[in-house]
């Protein structure tokens, strides 16, 4: 695939997010978990046997200093307070705001479900009133399985940071995944699993805002 390729799948992956936020015919959204920090819903994937997950919270903390506590970088803050990621790596980067992605994961479920890793291509964006990571799994041959990672697929996913034009100092962060985790693992565990490991993002998130002064009182 050329750039330009990888360009035009990223740019309809963007725009299947933004369908996922705004198309509410559409997407009949079931609450799997809230409490008064945050909120994930689910509905069934269009893509394989398993869930679209969104969670939501609010930060009283600046949009891009949200974005970059959440963007996927390895330099970044995200795998000081994201439990759950073992590993970031950029494996190429294709364009400023389009690259290649590998994220390791811990097990999980009290190591039911092994360490996985995901391949992804990415590209950010911000506009008047978001910022976000537009991501969907691709093929490498030049980046094969590991032999101590389940390679699992990402369908559409990513996160968005919406800005609140009346308050520069909040914003509210939407996380949408539908990961296929791959192996032999039931669908009851993974069901079960994802909801829990949202919950644990952004709990851990607002906690390393608050121990990192970012709050906006």
């Amino acid at each position: 695939m050329t750039t330009e390729d990888y360009h035009d799948k990223a740019s309809k992956v963007a725009e299947e997010l933004q369908q996922y936020l705004n198309n509410a015919d559409k997407y009949k959204w079931e609450v799997a978990k809230e409490t008064k920090d945050f909120k994930i819903s689910c509905v069934k994937s269009e893509y394989f046997s398993g869930h679209l997950y969104k969670g939501e919270a609010e930060y009283n903390v600046p949009p891009k200093t949200v974005f970059e506590y959440v963007e996927p970088l390895p330099e970044g803050p995200r795998m000081k307070w994201d439990k759950n990621m073992k590993k970031i790596e950029v494996l190429k980067w294709l364009d400023k705001d389009l690259r290649i992605n590998r994220a390791c994961t811990s097990s999980a479920c009290m190591g039911l479900i092994s360490p996985r890793d995901f391949v992804d291509l990415i590209v950010t964006k911000e506009t008047d009133t978001y910022l976000s990571t537009n991501a969907i799994s691709c093929e490498c041959e030049e980046f094969p399985e590991v032999k101590k990672f389940v390679r699992g697929w990402n369908y559409p996913c990513g996160v968005v940071v919406l800005k609140y034009s009346h308050n520069p100092n909040k914003c509210k962060l939407v996380s949408l995944i539908q990961p296929d985790i791959k192996g032999m693992v039931p669908k009851n565990l993974t069901d079960a699993a994802i909801p829990g490991s949202m919950a644990e993002f952004f709990t851990n998130l607002g906690n390393s805002l608050k121990e990192d002064g970012k709050v906006v009182s």
